[in-house]
Order: structure tokens, then sequence, then C-alpha cells
């Protein structure tokens, strides 16, 4: 539960921040702010960080021309609650974001852009995924919020992003127009699956494309910084990733589930005016410290109801007085996806603890992999008791009981896509005998039934999902696509199925292959003219990509509108100059003899 007086205190801050300078404070001299976010950037794969694999450069010299936090701490292995910790000075379960997609942050929930902001700062983000687009709640108080999410060629998803260089050329448009002072947030994406790092980095890194991912982002922000110092020499820089990235250890491939230092451990530095040259601090620290921190060092007076704190002692070197203290973190994606129990976890000093089913505890001083579980130690938890923490009985599946079955289920999509659905269906059914509730198994059994000619078990298999829950956006679309393809067997399911477009649309406006399947049933049912509207609602809410273009090109071709369908497949090759559709229809249009 928040606390009562947390909105209150808020406003009244923010009412001081307004009306009332700090004493001493001159306006003109507050600094510009510039927020670097690095999306799943495990801290070890940097060269500041002792990453020997891969070359950071840019990142590197943030590093040691600034101070570089050595032990700082996600409070989740998720985008959205991350990112909205660092921006609030909060933890999870008090600013309400606690999973991605499914929990926004709240607008009672002050964000550092509505500090700034009432100080006279202009503000802009800039993020690279469909993750952080408005509907996350990020966007409160920003003058200008661009989650422009250009779709790529293929199928798009809830993963929809845009390359750092992409997001750059977003920043860098917007730089020219703008004044000091200004607080900036820019978000990059990249390392995050799919790893498909463009060349030159594709060939250098062959057989390592997450670190592929990352020297290619680290390229993009070194070339972002130049580029804003050279117009805006200070200007304070504070580089944070959000969480890790598990790359097999623990049995996890990715992140989401674990709360182990692979995806909790993040990079955290800051460079610029009054930031001393070279320092690393080993103390450890949290996302949560970062939005305090910035008020601090721009002379704002900080609010008394933060779970983070200023690291400006730290930056300073005044290391003596600092009070160590415990890091929050948890998890509840292992529950709302799989049906397995949700973690919580705590980590004062070198000590680390998970509530799970099977308790979990970790010296990291002497198990930095966090192979040796202490969890019956009781008297080595006695410092975190000290804490505040207070070991919980959790029920349910252990995660790390489960995670085995998530390689299940990427086998069987992997027979679904490579047209063996059939051997798909049998281990899936198994599976979800053991674990009825694992939303991801029971969508890829719907899939593979949909792929053998079966679509009313896929039907079943869609809607035992949405009663799990009926909000999610992606469980929607996969109902509404098998019911089409049940539809010549029962017309009743077209109706149906455009129902259930609907509410995809409802729930999330950028879904993208919605729009483009929707528009097919439409066109299917001879809706050409709704087919169009559909697909102009799809460019209004801010998607722009190949298939996308396709689409109405075909469709406009199917009204009769040769140039329009020209202008869209002309569009289609630009976003996709490797568009093979694209290329020969517009052959064929701009040959007079065929019409």
């Amino acid at each position: 539960m928040r606390n009562p007086r947390y909105g209150f205190t808020t406003i009244l801050v923010l009412l001081i921040a307004a009306l009332v300078p700090v004493a001493g404070a001159a306006e003109e001299d507050l600094p510009n702010v510039v927020l670097i976010t690095l999306d799943t950037t495990r801290a070890d794969r940097l060269g500041c960080y002792g990453g020997d694999g891969v070359s950071t450069p840019a990142i590197d010299a943030l590093a040691r021309e600034g101070v570089r936090f050595d032990q700082a701490q996600s409070p989740a292995p998720l985008t959205v609650p991350a990112h909205a910790s660092l921006m609030s000075g909060l933890v999870p379960r008090r600013h309400g974001a606690r999973d991605n997609a499914r929990y926004p942050v709240g607008r009672q929930v002050a964000l550092l852009p509505e500090y700034f902001k009432a100080r006279g700062y202009r503000t802009a983000a800039f993020v690279s995924s469909a993750l952080l687009d408005r509907r996350a709640g990020f966007n409160q108080k920003f003058d200008l919020y661009d989650d422009t999410v250009r779709i790529g060629p293929g199928e798009a998803s809830n993963d929809e992003e845009r390359a750092a260089t992409q997001t750059n050329e977003a920043v860098l448009a917007w730089l020219p127009g703008t004044e000091a002072p200004f607080f900036l947030w820019v978000h990059y994406f990249d390392p995050h699956l799919p790893y498909v790092p463009p060349d030159p980095f594709a060939e250098r890194f062959e057989d390592r494309p997450y670190d592929g991912e990352i020297a290619f982002m680290d390229e993009a922000l070194g070339e972002l910084v130049n580029r804003i110092r050279s117009r805006f020499p200070e200007t304070l820089i504070v580089v944070a990733g959000d969480h890790g990235e598990s790359l097999g250890e623990h049995g996890e491939q990715t992140h989401g589930v674990f709360l182990y230092q692979v995806t909790q451990r993040v990079p955290l530095i800051f460079f610029g005016p009054g930031i001393p040259r070279g320092r690393v601090v080993s103390e450890r620290v949290g996302l949560v410290d970062v939005m305090p921190t910035l008020l601090d060092l721009t002379r704002f007076e900080l609010p008394t109801d933060l779970d983070g704190r200023s690291l400006v002692p730290l930056l300073r070197g005044k290391t003596k007085k600092w009070k160590r203290r415990a890091y929050e973190m948890e998890s509840l994606f292992p529950q709302s996806a799989y049906d397995w129990a949700p973690l919580r976890g705590w980590v004062l000093g070198d000590l680390v603890a998970i509530d799970a089913p099977r308790p979990e505890l970790y010296d990291l001083a002497t198990d930095p992999k966090q192979q040796n579980n202490l969890g019956a130690d009781h008297a080595k938890a006695e410092p975190l008791l000290g804490e505040g923490y207070a070991r919980n009985p959790v029920s349910g599946i252990d995660p790390k009981d489960g995670i085995h079955w998530l390689g299940q289920i990427g086998d069987a999509r992997t027979a679904v896509q490579l047209g063996r659905a059939a051997d798909a269906i049998e281990p899936l059914k198994r599976l979800l005998e053991r674990n009825p509730g694992n939303v991801p198994a029971r969508l890829t059994l719907a899939s593979a039934q949909l792929a053998t000619g079966d679509p009313t078990a896929a039907v079943a298999s869609a809607r035992t999902a949405l009663d799990r829950n009926p909000d999610d956006d992606l469980i929607r679309f996969s109902l509404a696509n098998a019911l089409w393809a049940e539809s010549p067997q029962r017309p009743s399911a077209r109706r149906e199925a455009r129902e259930q477009y609907e509410a995809v649309l409802r729930i999330n406006p950028r879904r993208a292959e919605a729009y483009l399947n929707y528009a097919s049933l439409l066109v299917d049912a001879g809706e050409v003219y709704g087919a169009r509207a559909l697909l102009a609602r799809a460019e209004e809410s801010g998607i722009d990509g190949p298939d996308l273009a396709s689409r109405r090109a075909s469709v406009e071709l199917l009204l009769g509108q040769r140039d329009a369908a020209i202008r869209y497949f002309e569009h289609a090759l630009e976003l996709d100059p490797e568009s093979e559709t694209a290329a020969e229809a517009l052959k064929e249009l701009r040959d007079p003899g065929d019409f």
C-alpha cells in the first residue's frame, strides 16, 4: 500500500520548487540534465566494468572522466518497473508499475520531469521500445514524449523497437530548437532480444550478437553525447542500465524471472559539471537513488517520502558517514506470465536474500555467481533482519523448478515456425497438465493447433488463457486469429473475431499486427473502405513500417487508386530496401502496359 501522505507531500514539494527558488541558486546557472538509460545491459559486459569481450569506448570515457558506481542495484528485472523506480525514487510496490504493460505508472506518482518542469526546464523524452510508449505512464509532464517506434519487416509485437541510431536522429532533430536549461531522457533498447546488430557489428560479433548490440549502442551513445556537448558543454549526463540479461545463467536465457545479480546489477555513471573525475564508488547503491541525486545536484529541496536517497556524498568521496542499507527488489512476472510464485528480495552489502518457495541466501563476497544457497543459515541473515527484512512464506511453483519449461516452450515455438507444429502439441499438453496457468505455453499450443488445421481447438486454448488475464492484448490477438480461421466452419466466429480485434486495439492501440490482420479480415468480408480507415488509424497511432505501407498500397489498388498505391509501395521500399514484394509491385505499377 502506498504511503497515504505521499500525494500531499509530493504536491507540496512541487509547489515549493515552482514558487520559492532554493537560496543561493541562480536559475540561469542550472545545468542541463541528460539521462541515458540502457535497456537489458549487463554491467559486466562493459569495458569499464571489467568486460573484456566488447569494446565500449564511449561509455568507458564517461566513466573515466566521471564517477562510476560499481555496485548499482535494479529493483526489478523488467523495463517498466525499473524505469519507474529510477524516475520516481520509489520501489515498485509504492509506485505501482510492478510489471511490463499490465501496471502503468499512476498519475499521482511524481516523476523527474515534473520536478524539472516546475523549475522552468524544458523536458523531452525519446524512447526506443513500445514497452515505454505513453500507455506506460511516463509521458506525464514531458513537453515532448517521442515514442514513435518504427515497425521493421515481418510481424511486430510489444517488443517493437527502433535502433539507437534512429532514436539519435529524432533527438538531434529536436536539439537545435531547444534552449537551456533542459531535461532530456534518451532510452536505448538494442541489447534486448532479438539480438540482431547491424553491420559491421554483426560480422565482428557473429557468435556473440548480444555483445554486438552493446557495441553498436555504445557507438550511437558516443555520437549523441558528442553532439550534445558540442552545443551544451556544461551538461550533466547520467548513464544507467535498467536491468541485465541472464544469457543462460541459472537456466534463464533472458530476464524477468529471477533476481540474481546478472540481471540486478546495472551500470550507473555520472559525468559533467560538479562531478569528480575518475572516481569509482564501491558502496552498493540503487536505481531508486538516481532521482533524489539529480534533484540534489540541481539544487531542489528533496521530498521526504522517497525510498531512494541522494548519492551526492558518495559522488564527493564522503564515504565514512555513508550508512549502508538494504535495497529491495521484486519480480511479479513469474506469477503473471507462468502462474509460478512471485519473487521478492533484498540486498545488503554482499548479502542477497530471495523469498521463494525454497528461500535463497547468498554471500556475494565468497559466491559472486550465486551458486551456493545458504537459505537454511538463519544466523547469516541476521544483518538483513535488522534492516526490516522479514522472511515471508511463499507458495506455488518455485521458478527454480519451472525455468526448464521455458526451454520446452521455446522448442515448441521453433517447431511451429519450422512447419512441425504437430510435434509441439503433445509436449505442450503434458507441460500444461503440470502448469495449467502457464499463459505462454497455452498460447503456443493455440498457435500449434491453428497451424495443424484445428482452429476450434485453438479457440478453446486461447479462451482458457483469456480467462486468466482478460486485459492481455496478446491473448485477445491470438483468440481473434483463431476465431477468424474458424469462421468458414462457424460463420458467427467472424463477428467474434472482429470484436476481439477491436478489443486488442482498445487495450493497445499500437499493436501493429492486429491492424494488419483485422484489415485482411475486412477485405475478405468485402469491406475495403473499412480496411482503409482501419489502416489510417494505425498510422495515426504512430505506427510506421514496410508491412503497413504495403498493406495500405494493396487496399488502395483494390479501390482503384493507382497513384496512392505507388506512393505507399515507394514508402515500403524506403523502410525496407530488401522488400521484393514492394519492388515487384512498383515495377508492375510503373509499366503502362499493365494498365
